[in-house]
């Protein structure tokens, strides 16, 4: 796996950038209330499409989240997987020249 430039790491979302877009989100929902008990028909369209905007974007990330933890999650289980097979292996190769060790006596 290559490592990210730069500009490619600009375009990582960050839980920062969720929590903004959340709060956004919140905003326009509020905006859009407000424009609807004011009657501003055409202001509360104009926030309606923003809110459709964010909306699908919000979801985007916090899957995309979703999706990276679990790939940690298994990779830190095969790495336990392999480390426990390692030091098995280690103690089967111990077991073995003890008991050749043994026999040599």
């Amino acid at each position: 796996m290559t490592t990210p430039s730069g500009k490619q790491m600009s375009m990582v979302p960050r839980e920062e950038d969720l929590q903004e877009l959340e709060d956004l989100l919140r905003d326009m929902h509020k905006r859009v209330d407000d424009a609807h008990a004011d009657g501003r028909v055409y202001m509360m369209g104009q926030y309606a499409r923003m809110v459709a905007l964010i909306s699908p974007e919000i979801s985007r990330i916090q899957l995309r989240f979703k999706r990276e933890s679990l790939a940690s999650f298994r990779k830190e289980h095969a790495d336990l997987k392999a480390q426990f097979k390692a030091e098995k292996k280690a103690e089967e190769e111990a077991a073995a020249q003890a008991v050749r060790d043994r026999a040599t006596q």
